[in-house]
């Protein structure tokens, strides 16, 4: 009996950090052709990265209420209080199914103790509320506790993210063909975000990458003014130079010494494309 903490594919830390850590990370599944692929597991970021340079198109499927229900069933049966850190719903179904499948346990198990926890958030800034949560967890924190804990985390995560290609956001339903067109052809970076309600917002688009950065470390500077002690969250869409360039700007401007870079997994990949670069904090000024 204990805490077992649960996140899904949306979220970009190591599996070596999370098996270490016994968080439970469920996969996410990928579709091409007809065919479904779980997310880091029959299908590597890498994979979907070089298909879509290929021209593949892959979608994506939320993980399902039965996947949810197994999960939930083995860690309710051992007495486990079970906390599910969710992938935004903004973006996916996935914790409503979650929500369903819990509650489905929990008529089965009425003692069962199961949060889940809409985190509203994304790849690393998923990642940075989860490794909160994991230090919560190794430092005693009570269930309850953990709970406040991550919802407070989740309320204050940052995302600021960009992508190379502006046709990847038109194939999924993000923006107009005639943007994508128009935008790629004066090479327009646009800047966004995911909002309050885990949605993703436009802030601003500046033509080429220099001036792209320097935009990235002024948004960052208006909303934390702690980010020399914070653990700063990089993603990338297979762009490890573009990432590694990011950081040495981050530390020169802020300071900051500890960060997580890892490849954006497929989950979101699919849908951002090569090239996407993203930044994770905590705003320090709501």
């Amino acid at each position: 009996m204990g805490i077992k903490l649960i996140t899904d594919s949306a979220c970009d830390l190591s599996k070596e950090y999370l098996k270490t850590q016994e968080v439970e990370l469920i996969p996410i599944y990928i579709s091409l052709d007809g065919n479904d692929f779980k997310d880091g597991i029959d299908i590597t970021p890498e994979e979907i990265y070089q298909g879509m340079r290929d021209g593949k198109v892959y979608k994506t499927a939320q993980i399902t209420i039965k996947d949810f229900e197994k999960i939930f069933e083995k860690y309710a049966q051992a007495g486990d209080e079970i906390l599910y850190l969710s992938f935004s719903s903004g973006l996916s179904g996935t914790c409503n199914a979650a929500q369903i499948a819990a509650n489905a346990v929990k008529e089965k198990y009425p003692n069962a103790k199961i949060q889940i926890i809409d985190t509203k958030a994304a790849v690393n800034g998923l990642g940075l509320i989860v490794k909160k949560a994991v230090d919560g967890k190794n430092n005693g924190m009570s269930f309850e506790d953990l709970i406040k804990s991550v919802e407070s985390d989740a309320a204050k995560i940052e995302h600021i993210f960009t992508v190379e290609d502006l046709n990847y956001l038109y194939r999924g339903g993000r923006l107009s063909k005639g943007a994508a067109v128009v935008g790629n052809m004066l090479n327009i970076q646009p800047i966004l975000r995911v909002d309050e309600d885990g949605k993703l917002e436009q802030l601003d688009k500046v033509r080429g990458r220099k001036k792209l950065f320097g935009k990235i470390l002024k948004l960052m500077e208006d909303k934390a003014d702690d980010l020399g002690r914070q653990t700063i969250g990089i993603s990338h869409g297979d762009d490890q130079e573009s990432a590694e360039k990011l950081v040495e700007m981050i530390k020169e401007r802020f300071g900051s010494k500890d960060f997580i870079i890892s490849m954006m997994g497929a989950a979101i990949g699919a849908h951002t494309g090569p090239g996407t670069l993203c930044v994770f904090f905590f705003n320090t000024k709501k």
